[in-house]
């Protein structure tokens, strides 16, 4: 059966992403703080804000760029990054942002795949035009007139790339209209969650990636909420910010919760203005999410979503969903459980791969006819590849990867679970769990990090598993690493884990 919204369909407007935050603010609104760097203490307002990004916009036209080319834009989280990318929006030109880590190799086959004219950004490239990162506050300080464009809510907005963590990176063509109706999707939702007037921000996740972009920036500036961010994530300046800048509603990641839950810096008083903190971008363990709001006073949710559908499609509601779940569908939202090798609707109750029809679902990747017919399997709808369940309370839970369930003798183990199940070893700080062969049987094999002092070998790892799970769960051999690989929203690179070798 499709599952629909609990909640009525919303209005989309019809404009594009500048227009939808700029267009109609009043004095008062323009004079508010818009974005503040936590690193340097630099405020911008709004209308500073749109100010500068039109002067962008017209020095991107003085050179050529308009509606139907791409600029990459890698540039880590800063006033920098906001004004270059609503500069981009408003000359009518595609945004292809390209995390701040990537090594030359990724970043040029990025450029390449994007088909970028003009890169603005920190690394010198020789062979693209460019902007350097540090010439965007004196262009922006020109007050060049932006130029006379018509930007349909069908034109490209951004390029985002898939993560590839299972596979190569893939292009994701996203509309103006797309990230529109999740701006109003993820608003919504974050006001059926308390925060009904303009809110302190904390926003540390990268705006390069899908999560950060929408999620974490356009959707808060389309609501009048002041975003305070920070080029990386840094433990003792996201804790300081809270008490300094009465952080109310606190973005995070997976990986984070982990610290919150166990580092010792963490304390409650640093909190007491603290109403919600919203996880994303990989599962988020249940037991974890309630051990941060015992600790913090918080209430915490986790969303879900992915770089094809803007991302978000699903958002937990303080006191109706369990944090461990993914919650409700956003307003104008479908989905639906299919079998993983056929377009087959599995019983109700029964796990299956999640699929998503929305107006946030992109149409297709670029110059890749071959993904996009494997992930748009018609009518709307869109193959996550993520394993999901619908609990009887009506709230999802995802229960893990289609292409990263390990099939043991026959049986699914999902590493998720035990990855959730790990983090709760007091000698444990990060897991990450992959199927791997072994004389031809795939079995579960875990990575862990070890508390500084602990003395723990693999056999008692396993051993304390197999105490807690059903038999064919159990970890068959466990590694112990420095650090999880993980991308910079805090996904596991199982891909980099399964390349390392298995001892004999």
């Amino acid at each position: 059966m499709a599952y629909t919204s609990r909640f009525a369909n919303i209005d989309i407007p019809a404009v594009d992403v500048f227009s939808r935050i700029f267009d109609n603010l009043t004095e008062e609104e323009l004079n508010r703080p818009a974005v503040t760097e936590l690193n340097t203490d630099a405020t911008i307002t709004y209308g500073e804000l749109r100010d500068r990004a039109l002067s962008v916009a017209g020095a991107l036209a003085q050179r050529g760029i308009g509606k139907g080319d791409v600029v990459a834009l890698q540039i880590p989280n800063s006033v920098n990054f906001v004004t270059s990318l609503l500069g981009i929006a408003r000359s009518g030109a595609t945004v292809a942002p390209l995390g701040a880590l990537l090594n030359r190799a990724d970043l040029e086959k990025l450029l390449h795949l994007s088909e970028a004219k003009l890169y603005i950004g920190t690394q010198d490239m020789e062979e693209l035009d460019q902007i350097w990162s540090g010439e965007i506050p004196p262009i922006a300080a020109m007050g060049l007139p932006a130029p006379t464009v018509s930007i349909s809510p069908d034109d490209l907005f951004a390029i985002p790339f898939s993560s590839g963590t299972t596979g190569l990176p893939k292009g994701v063509m996203l509309s103006h209209s797309n990230i529109v109706s999740n701006i109003e999707q993820t608003a919504f939702m974050i006001r059926e969650n308390g925060i009904t007037e303009p809110t302190n921000f904390l926003c540390p996740l990268p705006f390069t990636h899908i999560y950060g972009m929408t999620t974490l920036l356009l959707s808060q500036l389309a609501s009048g909420h002041h975003v305070f961010t920070l080029p990386k994530f840094d433990l003792n300046t996201f804790i300081e910010a809270h008490p300094k800048h009465q952080i109310e509603f606190t973005f995070i990641a997976p990986p984070m919760a982990v610290a919150l839950a166990k580092h010792p810096a963490v304390k409650s008083e640093d909190f007491t203005a603290s109403r919600v903190m919203l996880s994303g971008a990989a599962p988020l363990d249940n037991e974890l999410a309630r051990t941060v709001e015992a600790k913090l006073g918080v209430d915490m949710l986790q969303g879900y979503g992915m770089t094809e559908t803007s991302p978000v499609t699903h958002v937990g509601l303080s006191g109706e969903a369990q944090p461990g779940s993914i919650g409700f569908a956003v307003p104008n939202t479908e989905f639906k459980l299919l079998e993983l090798d056929s377009e087959n609707e599995v019983p109700e109750g029964e796990n299956g791969e999640l699929v998503i029809r929305g107006p946030q679902v992109t149409h297709g990747y670029l110059n890749n006819e071959k993904a996009t017919a494997e992930t748009l399997i018609g009518d709307g709808w869109l193959r996550t590849g993520d394993v999901a369940r619908v609990a009887e309370d009506g709230t999802v839970y995802i229960v893990d990867r289609a292409k990263e369930v390990i099939k043991y003798k026959g049986y699914q183990v999902a590493p998720a679970e035990l990855e959730a199940l790990l983090l709760t070893h007091p000698d444990i700080n990060d897991a990450g769990v992959v199927g791997v062969d072994r004389d031809g049987l795939e079995i579960p094999r875990a990575f862990v990090v070890k508390r500084d002092g602990a003395e723990l070998t693999a056999d008692q790892v396993m051993d304390w598993v197999a105490e807690r799970v059903t038999p064919y769960k159990k970890v068959r051999a466990v590694d112990f690493i420095e650090a999880i690989p993980k991308n910079p929203t805090g996904k596991i690179l199982r891909r980099e884990l399964r390349e390392i070798p298995l001892a004999v």
